[in-house]
C-alpha cells in the first residue's frame, strides 16, 4: 500500500508525540525516585515542553500575549471572574444596605472564591507532586497546568480594574495596584515562555495563607466575629498567622533560595524577576503581617505605631461619605 504525503506526514507527527510523550513520562519518573533534595539546579529539561531547552537563558517573549491563544483565555477567565462577582452580589449578603460594607463583603467573597479554588488546587498538586515541586520549578510545563496560573491572572486583571472603577486613589490603592500589576506580570512571564510554572505555584502557594485572611476579614466586617461566631473566628485567626508564616514567609525562603542555587541557569530578566520582585512581595507580606499582628491584640500599638499601619489599610471608599462618617467607618475597617 502506498501512503499519500499527508498520511505520512500525519504519521511522522503522532510517532513524534508518542515519543516526547514517553520522554515526559520517564522524566517524571526518574524525579520521582531519585533522592530529594531541599535546593536544586533544575536540569530536569525532560519534562518540559519538547525543544525549548535553553530558551530560559534567553530574554522571554511577550508577543505571545497578542498573537497567541493566551489572550483570548485571559479575557476569557476575567469575564469568568465579573461573572463570579455578579453571582455574589445577587446572592450573598442581601440583607446588608448597600455602601461601603457590603461592597467590601461582595469583593472579599470574590477574593475568598479565588483563594479557595486556587490555593486548594495548588496544595494538593504540592501534597501529590512534592519531590516535582522542589525538583523542577523551572522546566515542568503543561498547558493543562498553565490553566490554574491563567485563571488567576484573569482574576488579577478583575480585581485591578474594579479598584480602578470604584475606589478612590490612595496608598493602599496604589499598593495593591501594584502587586496585581506585579502578579500579572510574573505569571504571564511564566506561561508565555513555557517555563518556570512550578516556580508561579509555589508563588501562588500564597493563596492558601489567603483563604484564611479573606474569611478573618469577612467575620470582622460582618460583626460575626463579635456576635453568632466568637469561637470559630478566634480559630480563624490563629490558622491565618501559622498559614501566613508555613504559606507565606517559608514559600518566599525557598524561593529566594532556589533562585539563588540556580542563578547562573536562568536570564537577566528572570533574576530580576525572582530577586527584585520577591523583595517587593516580601515588604508587602511583612508589613500586612505587622498590621494583622496589630489588629488582633499580638502587637502592642507602642511597638508599631498606627499611623505607620494606616498605609496598609484598604480604605479606598470614603470619597462619598461624610468626615465624620467616614472617619467611624475606617477606624472600624483599621481593625480589621
Amino acid at each position: 500500500m502506498i501512503l499519500s504525503f499527508d498520511e505520512i506526514i500525519d504519521a511522522a507527527s503522532r510517532s513524534k508525540m508518542a515519543e516526547a510523550l514517553t520522554r515526559w513520562q520517564n522524566g517524571l519518573n526518574r524525579i520521582q525516585t531519585a533522592p530529594f533534595h531541599f535546593f536544586a539546579v533544575d536540569n530536569n529539561t525532560d519534562v518540559g515542553v519538547p525543544n525549548t531547552a535553553g530558551t530560559e537563558l534567553e530574554a522571554p517573549s511577550y508577543w505571545g500575549f497578542v498573537n497567541s491563544i493566551f489572550l483570548p483565555t485571559i479575557v476569557f477567565y476575567t469575564m469568568l471572574w465579573f461573572a463570579v462577582y455578579a453571582c455574589v452580589q445577587y446572592n450573598c449578603w442581601l440583607s446588608w444596605q448597600e455602601g461601603i460594607k457590603r461592597k467590601r463583603l461582595l469583593n472579599l467573597s470574590t477574593s475568598l472564591i479565588h483563594s479557595t479554588v486556587s490555593g486548594l488546587y495548588l496544595f494538593f498538586f504540592f501534597c501529590y507532586n512534592t519531590k516535582l515541586m522542589f525538583a523542577a520549578p523551572l522546566h515542568y510545563y503543561t498547558n493543562f497546568d498553565s490553566q490554574i496560573i491563567a485563571l488567576s491572572i484573569g482574576y488579577f486583571f478583575y480585581d485591578g480594574m474594579d479598584l480602578v472603577m470604584n475606589d478612590k486613589l490612595s496608598i493602599s490603592t496604589g499598593v495593591l495596584l501594584f502587586h496585581h500589576v506585579a502578579s500579572i506580570y510574573v505569571l504571564s512571564t511564566a506561561v508565555l515562555s513555557k517555563k518556570f510554572l512550578l516556580y508561579a505555584y509555589w508563588a501562588m502557594l500564597m493563596e492558601v495563607s489567603s483563604i484564611f485572611l479573606h474569611t478573618r476579614s469577612i467575620l470582622h466586617i460582618s460583626k460575626l466575629s463579635t456576635t453568632s461566631m466568637i469561637g470559630f473566628s478566634k480559630v480563624i485567626s490563629y490558622l491565618n498567622l501559622f498559614s501566613f508564616i508555613v504559606f507565606r514567609f517559608f514559600v518566599q525562603f525557598f524561593l529566594f533560595g532556589w533562585a539563588y542555587v540556580n542563578y547562573d541557569h536562568m536570564h537577566l530578566v528572570y533574576k530580576c524577576i525572582a530577586f527584585g520582585g520577591g523583595f517587593c512581595f516580601a515588604v508587602i507580606n511583612i508589613s500586612l503581617f505587622l498590621r494583622i499582628l496589630h489588629s488582633d491584640g499580638f502587637l502592642l500599638s507602642s511597638v508599631v505605631s498606627q499611623d505607620r499601619l494606616d498605609a496598609l489599610l484598604e480604605d479606598n471608599e470614603y470619597s462619598n461619605s461624610s468626615e465624620s462618617v467616614a472617619k467611624s467607618e475606617k477606624k472600624e475597617l483599621l481593625d480589621v
